[in-house]
């Protein structure tokens, strides 16, 4: 049996966020698509969300501490059957592969912002990077571009908290803007947002509560988590409507004001964006080559479907955002019913 170890509260919660934080994140789209533009109803949209993140932590910790399990399957389903694992197999498919061409998209429309490459010769650039390196073997190069996220989470959120202090009449006065017609009303955008980066904390709050020493300290940090995440979303969401039109207009809102305050930040910003899409691309591509197992061609399968994600990548980064997220948002909401009942039925154990 694995040694336990003794995580604390603190440690437990900052895994937890940053199992949630990445480029998109970072970027400040997300913020700006999913909350900033109902206006002043975009707080009751993080409101929402926080509660939402504080739930799935303390539910999932909850649930794996029961059952001692971190699998995915066990976590999710009430019940063991094969159907219902070959579901939550293939929505996870589906789910990295998504993110995985959101990324491709990102990184061309970063490059042809920030140097003037053509964002469909810049999505080829970083797709044949990402499957090279994911055929290559992945680990060893995620754990050293690990270490960005953190620091680009850092640099964003206080620029945000600088914005915010420096422009709070343009936040007084924020007004709704148009919205995405998959994600026109403010209550099932926030619930969408947290569906769809939600799943991606569910076997790492379960590796938490199997190397935890305290089921305690693993709610209570997974809880904290939560409201941490939540505090992310506020600070982001405000900092983008301090320009309404730069963060409608703008792929990479928080990079483009940051850019207009501090233009040397600007590029600073961009470097790391670009290094924590790429961080980000590689991780969710691999995840999904690992789902293949060993087979015949496999190697060419995953040319093939990398580079059909690139055709689908062209769609556009914003777009991706608006359209798309929203609705695998609404797909994930399968899981987390699945995960409610789960958890009911878990207290009995």
């Amino acid at each position: 049996m694995e040694r336990k170890t003794e995580l604390s509260t603190v440690k437990i919660a900052l895994i937890y966020v940053g199992s949630m934080i990445g480029a998109g994140f970072a970027s400040g789209k997300e913020a700006w698509q999913f909350f900033g533009v109902f206006g002043k109803l975009g707080f009751a949209g993080v409101l929402v969300s926080t509660l939402l993140y504080t739930g799935l932590g303390y539910i999932t910790t909850s649930i794996a501490h029961k059952k001692r399990t971190a699998d995915l399957s066990e976590l999710v389903s009430p019940i063991r059957s094969k159907g219902i694992n070959t579901f939550i197999g293939t929505m996870m498919c589906i789910f990295l592969l998504v993110a995985y061409i959101a990324l491709t998209a990102a990184g061309g429309a970063l490059l042809e912002s920030k140097v003037g490459l053509p964002s469909q010769l810049g999505s080829l650039v970083f797709c044949t990077a990402c499957i090279l390196t994911a055929l290559g073997g992945f680990q060893s190069v995620a754990s050293k571009l690990g270490r960005i996220s953190p620091v680009l989470l850092c640099v964003t959120l206080v620029l945000g908290v600088y914005l915010i202090g420096t422009h709070w009449s343009a936040i007084a006065a924020i007004e709704p803007h148009q919205a995405s017609k998959v994600a026109s009303h403010w209550l099932p955008t926030a619930v969408a947002y947290v569906g769809y980066n939600g799943t991606a904390a569910l076997p790492v709050l379960g590796q938490c509560a199997m190397h935890s020493d305290s089921q305690k300290r693993t709610v209570n940090g997974a809880t904290l988590g939560g409201v941490i995440l939540g505090l992310c979303c506020l600070i982001l969401f405000l900092a983008t409507s301090t320009d309404p039109a730069l963060s409608a207009n703008s792929s990479f809102p928080m990079m483009d004001l940051c850019a207009r305050v501090f233009p040397a930040l600007g590029i600073v910003y961009a470097i790391m964006l670009l290094l924590a899409i790429f961080m980000a691309q590689t991780s969710v591509f691999y995840g999904f080559t690992t789902k293949l197992g060993e087979r015949k061609h496999k190697n060419l399968i995953i040319w093939v479907v990398g580079l059909a994600g690139y055709g689908l990548s062209l769609y556009g980064f914003s777009n991706m955002v608006a359209n798309v997220y929203p609705i695998v948002g609404y797909m994930s909401l399968a899981f987390f019913g699945l995960e409610i009942v789960n958890y009911i039925k878990a207290r009995k154990l």
